[in-house]
């Protein structure tokens, strides 16, 4: 984005926002009602007590029903609602989403800037834990009341390693008597999903909810067996005090999860050769065999498979996707001195452990290999397809992902001349461990979308090489992730923040200093080979176990996050913010087996670069409402300006596009400017939401002099979401979400941009009745939101074979819900 379209993009909201502040005055009446979410007091990293139009930062809330209207296909894809958050949503229900910030691209997985909590404390202390991304372990329900999206400023100040956003899960606590049951199916495929909640007031002091769900099913890409079986119920229990205002709350969670995570499909393509070298795709279309909107490579012929264990023997595992189990309890205590002196503490123990069982998608040409089906209908025939999937078939057993948390504040208001000075004070505490043992197995698949059978490899003499598909244990990404750890990293973070408030302005300031302590040790393969006997087959295969000399964790990092910012309320419905501010996120996991530690358990000089990335934010923002159609009706609208930079030095260990042989070092400095843009509108029977990201990113690697466009990161994001109350018993909705072209990791090969669509229909015919239908992607786009991986191209055609990960294509459920107070 260059200067000068940014200055006019400027100039031109700051008109339009006076022009359309002046004809609200005009039109609203003296007793003026609330105006959207816009008052909704923001309780996501900040201070408390402010409205939205108020706070002086880019928040976003999103309500349950927003979301229900969405109908977001995965965790992640909720995300796609909030601007400034880019995520593709396609990893599926499981999780192990990339999720991206403001135009921050993600160098290996996960979502190092964002964190994800649950009523205010995240759920783990880091996105990007490998094989434990924040996206596994959360669940939008009926418990939840709404999402909370905060970019940037205070996020990295009210929270630790959360320099880009943070994205809050907030409970209903039983404001009001009532509840429902909803009952969902899927349409021409096998899912069933129950919703449920009730809350309301125990007595005239206390308050309560529980609500939770219940899915199971092989999922809309048939998998053969059943893939989802997950339920989760939470509940709260709020006791007013004798004041009415002071609080005490007790939480509990209990979650037993199994979700696919969907790993690509095949493709065909246009591919248009640029003069650097790279493809230009466009066209993306269904490859012959396997649909990936419909089918995946779940498969009945590989539901499980045989892991080496630590001691060299052989486990059986199920290929389950991503399953995780998880108990927490936690209180919230909210106290209100004398003399407006404010406590908050808020604790949350969290028993989590769970899997990463995959079989990741790959395709290779056949070439001279001799393969034949190991199982399935043609068990025993020669293969002759083209290509077959050698990617690996990969169990992580993540045995402890537990955590404790405590965040306490004091805060105190102070009369300054007729204006507020509020002064608050916290003590973060975080102790998180990490304790997993890795087994990536090489593997030989058939390449279908139609329970695909595993392939045995033979010599040239006809002798079998592989077991039942695998060639090797533990050994698909070198020796060093023949992997066991036992990790725990502690975090602990004083912060304080300064706000003034007057009739015309709001300026604040806050800083916070993390301290992060790492203990544990990890371990890898020595590199022996063992040879290994497989019961029922005449072949040998090798494998490697955990029994190198362990590398031993022992050392603190210390770094400072900052943040000032000021408001201008230029009127009731009209309010302009600026802030700036430096953020750090400790590099956690992702430091071990990367030669970054020294044999003491102290930091390497490199280990020592790369241990903090800071972000740099700079933001400028408008915030308007106002009236419509002489009051029958209210718009909002809000706008960011930014600009924000990085540098990251990360390891990955597995196999990647940037890393197509695991073992990497990605050093690489970026940049990002751009806007975003929300809008809601109400009229009438009209509900509209909308949002855009406009991102121009860059990246450059170290030691290189210029810079390329960032991969994975559109030029632009827009989601929007709409429903019209026909009569009272008849609602319909429509919604999109879609991107302009990306560019893929490492190659910079550009993909084309996409649109999705969805519908909705409700039926009420009493009022505690409902009967709904919706529909996701109802055009059955082949929609590709992450660019893939280029296969193969006819130069001479301009054709290319893809390997991509396109949305779930036409998905329809059936609802009936039961309200009742």
């Amino acid at each position: 984005m260059n200067k000068t379209f940014k200055y006019s993009l400027i100039a031109l909201s700051i008109n339009s926002v006076f022009a359309t502040g002046a004809l609200a005055q005009e039109e609203q009446s003296t007793e003026k009602e609330t105006k959207s979410d816009f008052e909704t007091i923001v309780i996501t990293g900040s201070p408390g007590g402010r409205t939205q139009i108020e706070s002086a930062m880019a928040v976003t809330s999103v309500d349950a029903d927003m979301i229900k209207d969405f109908q977001p296909s995965s965790e992640s894809e909720v995300f796609r609602m909030i601007p400034g958050i880019q995520v593709s949503g396609t990893a599926g229900p499981g999780g192990n989403s990339n999720i991206a910030v403001r135009g921050l691209p993600v160098a290996t997985g996960g979502s190092p800037f964002v964190q994800i909590q649950e009523d205010g404390l995240p759920t783990v202390l880091f996105g990007d834990i490998q094989f434990g991304n924040n996206d596994y372990w959360t669940r939008f329900d009926s418990s939840v009341e709404r999402v909370e999206g905060v970019r940037g400023g205070t996020a990295g100040t009210f929270a630790s390693q959360a320099p880009g956003a943070i994205i809050n899960y907030i409970s209903n606590y039983g404001q009001y008597d009532g509840g429902h049951v909803k009952l969902t199916t899927g349409v021409g495929y096998d899912e069933t999903k129950v919703d449920f909640r009730y809350g309301g007031f125990a007595s005239d002091s206390v308050n309560y909810h529980v609500g939770g769900f219940y899915k199971v099913g092989k999922g809309p890409q048939d998998a053969g067996y059943v893939v989802s079986d997950s339920m989760q119920i939470k509940a709260n229990l709020t006791k007013y005090l004798a004041d009415d205002t002071s609080y005490i709350r007790f939480l509990v969670k209990l979650a037993d999860t199994q979700e696919p995570n969907y790993t690509g499909s095949p493709a065909l393509a246009k591919a248009k050769k640029n003069a650097n070298g790279s493809y230009s795709i466009t066209g993306i279309k269904q490859y012959p065999g396997f649909d990936g909107r419909d089918t995946s490579n779940y498969s009945i012929n590989n539901q499980n498979f045989l892991v080496l264990n630590r001691e060299g023997g052989l486990e059986r595992v199920n290929l389950s996707g991503i399953s995780t189990k998880t108990f927490a309890i936690g209180t919230e205590l909210h106290y209100e001195f004398e003399d407006e002196l404010i406590l908050d503490n808020k604790m949350r123990w969290t028993d989590m452990s769970g899997s990463f069982s995959s079989s990741f998608l790959g395709m290779t040409p056949v070439g001279d290999l001799n393969l034949v089906y190991a199982n399935g209908p043609m068990q025993g025939e020669a293969y002759d397809k083209a290509y077959y999937d050698g990617n690996v078939n990969v169990h992580t057993n993540i045995s402890d992902i537990g955590s404790f948390v405590n965040d306490l504040t004091l805060s105190k208001e102070f009369d300054v001349d007729g204006n507020t000075l509020s002064v608050r004070g916290g003590f973060f505490y975080m102790n998180q461990n990490i304790a997993q043992d890795w087994h990536p197995n090489r593997t030989y698949k058939e390449l279908s979308g139609n329970n695909p059978a595993m392939l045995e490899l033979l010599d040239d003499e006809g002798n079998q090489l592989t077991a039942n598909g695998i060639a090797g244990y533990n050994d698909a990404w070198g020796a060093a992730v023949a992997r066991e750890v036992d990790l725990a990293y502690t975090d602990t973070a004083p912060y304080v923040s300064v706000d003034l408030d007057t009739d015309m302005f709001t300026l604040d300031a806050s800083v916070r200093r993390d301290t992060v302590e790492a203990s544990g040790w990890a371990v890898g393969s020595s590199g022996e080979v063992i040879n290994v006997d497989v019961s029922g087959e005449d072949v040998t295969i090798p494998g490697l176990i955990p029994d190198g000399d362990a590398e031993y964790l022992d050392y603190s990092v210390s770094y400072n996050s900052w943040t000032v910012g000021g408001l201008y309320k230029y009127s009731d419905d009209t309010s302009f913010f600026m802030r700036g501010s430096r953020g750090g996120r400790f590099n956690a996991d992702r430091q071990t087996m990367s030669g970054k530690i020294n044999p003491d358990g102290s930091l390497t000089q490199a280990g020592r670069t790369a241990a903090v990335d800071f972000v740099n934010q700079y933001e400028i923002g408008v915030k308007n409402r106002g009236d419509v159609g002489d009051g029958y009706g209210y718009y909002t609208f809000e706008l960011t300006l930014l600009q924000g930079d990085f540098t990251q030095s990360a390891y990955e260990p597995t196999s990647t596009p940037s890393c197509p042989n695991g073992g990497c070092v990605l050093d690489s400095e970026y940049e990002s400017q751009g806007a975003e843009v929300l809008g809601t509108l109400r009229f009438g029977g009209l509900n509209l939401i909308a949002n855009a990201t406009i991102t121009d990113a860059k990246a450059r690697a170290a030691g290189d002099s210029g810079w390329s466009e960032a991969w994975e990161i559109p030029n632009l994001t827009y989601t929007m979401s709409a429903n019209y109350e026909f009569t009272d018993e008849v609602i319909a909705g429509i919604n999109m979400t879609g991107q302009t072209e990306t560019y893929a990791r490492g190659s910079l090969d550009k993909y084309e941009g996409s649109t999705t669509w969805g519908a909705s229909l409700r039926y009420a015919p009493t009022e505690n009745l409902e009967f709904s239908v919706t529909g996701y992607n109802i055009f059955d786009q082949f929609a590709v939101r992450s660019p893939g991986q280029v296969i193969s191209v006819d130069e001479s055609s301009e054709t290319a074979v893809l390997l991509v990960n396109p949305t779930l294509g036409r998905t329809i459920t059936a609802s009936v819900k039961v309200s009742f107070e």
